[in-house]
């Protein structure tokens, strides 16, 4: 995925399952925390870095005062396994289950 642009949730997912995105090196970021919805924009950068034992952000990232919501690996992880349990989810129950996993730290079980 390219990074330094700003996408909306839709856009990121249709590039993860179109493109078969392999590379999770980016994260997501935003001015609020809080649920993922399809139509808010994010913005698409580097993982922030480690000095010291403390994460320095993406200049970008830093200077517009957002914050990190996703990492790239959990967020294909999330999607990945959402996708091998139920192939024709919907763009929403893929943003439930994004939202499920930054609730419970675990895989939303999709019912049959």
């Amino acid at each position: 995925m390219r990074k330094h642009q700003e996408l909306s949730l839709e856009q990121i997912i249709e590039q993860m399952r179109v493109n078969k995105l392999s590379s999770d090196d980016f994260c997501l970021y935003a001015k609020e925390d809080g649920e993922l919805a399809l139509a808010r924009s994010y913005w698409v950068s580097d993982y922030p870095d480690v000095v010291e034992d403390r994460d320095v952000y993406p200049t970008e990232v830093a200077e517009q005062n957002l914050q990190l919501i996703y990492y790239g690996e959990q967020l294909l992880d999330v999607l990945t396994v959402a996708l091998e349990e139920k192939p024709d989810a919907s763009l929403q129950d893929l943003v439930d289950a994004l939202n499920y996993y930054n609730q419970h730290d675990n895989f939303m079980p999709f019912s049959d």
